[in-house]
């Protein structure tokens, strides 16, 4: 039974615990549930925390730890990525950042994502021409009339030796396939980041940690962070790159294809070559567009 992205619609597979096209997790309900009990937690155990009787010596540590804890709130983190975009990795404004080109093994990953998801479409219609062949095999005509079952049996067999060739290919795939997206990855890690400093922040709040402990977490945590969110944006400015790149071979292609056909009307190629000359450039258009829908998908 095929299986599909609850929040796409692509297909993927039984195995998969995140889409390969938009990265979003399969099973959402358990991880959602538990994201919010530890909000919920982490807020309850700010305010007890809040509602402390405050000595004068209580009051300097309560600034001292809102000070800190300011160090790692969102909104300066968000006004960090802020300034970064303006001034650039080394914080001088108006340079142009130079960006990296988009690693040839995450190139490949994406061309894996792309075929797999081309091969379930191909293996979904095959699926619906089989059926259509059944029906053609309860035909009356089937029994009595010797050539239409002939041609019957052919094109039920082309299309039997066509899925098994899928499903070969398929496999083949899944091998090379990793379980999630580079992207996907970093998003977790990130995200693990994020809560850590929230957690240490509430942890030192509460006098379970140390201020020299603290310091030097938060920065280790911090820096981890900055690194992974420098690590995805530079990929993502990478596929984008790549996505005009491949918009510029498409149009290419597509301008091959009129000179193919234009060639043809002017009889400087005869039908031979036109046609195949024609189907080359059709595979390699179609095998375009599915690389630049599957990277303007995992680039959201």
């Amino acid at each position: 039974m095929s299986k599909f992205c609850p929040y796409c619609g692509n297909p993927v597979r039984e195995s998969d615990k995140y889409c390969i096209i938009c990265g979003k997790p399969l099973i959402v309900d358990l991880p959602k549930k538990k994201k919010q009990k530890a909000e919920e937690k982490l807020k309850k155990d700010i305010e007890e925390a809040k509602e402390e009787p405050k000595t004068i010596e209580n009051k300097k540590n309560q600034k001292k730890e809102e000070i800190l804890e300011e160090d790692v709130s969102e909104e300066e983190i968000g006004e960090e990525e802020k300034e970064e975009k303006k001034e650039g990795k080394n914080g001088k404004k108006g340079e142009i950042k130079e960006v990296k080109k988009l690693p040839e093994e995450v190139k490949h990953q994406i061309e894996l994502y792309a075929e797999f998801s081309d091969i379930q479409f191909h293996k979904k219609t095959l699926s619906e021409k089989l059926k259509d062949i059944s029906l053609m095999m309860k035909d009356e005509n089937y029994e009595l009339d010797y050539v239409y079952k002939e041609k019957v049996n052919l094109k039920f067999k082309a299309l039997k030796t066509l899925i098994q060739e899928l499903k070969e290919r398929e496999k083949e795939i899944e091998n090379q396939m990793d379980d999630v997206f580079i992207i996907q990855k970093l998003n977790n890690k990130i995200e693990a980041k994020t809560y850590q400093l929230k957690n240490l922040t509430r942890e030192y709040r509460l006098k379970k940690v140390d201020s020299d402990t603290f310091e030097n977490l938060k920065n280790r945590y911090k820096k981890e962070k900055d690194e992974q969110e420098q690590n995805r944006t530079e990929l993502r400015e990478g596929m984008r790159i790549w996505i005009g790149e491949l918009k510029i071979e498409k149009t290419d292609i597509i301008g091959n294809l009129k000179l193919n056909k234009g060639q043809f009307s002017s009889k400087e190629i005869d039908k031979e070559i036109y046609e195949k000359t024609k189907k080359d450039l059709e595979f390699k258009l179609k095998k375009n567009n599915a690389k630049i829908t599957t990277l303007e998908k995992l680039t959201k």
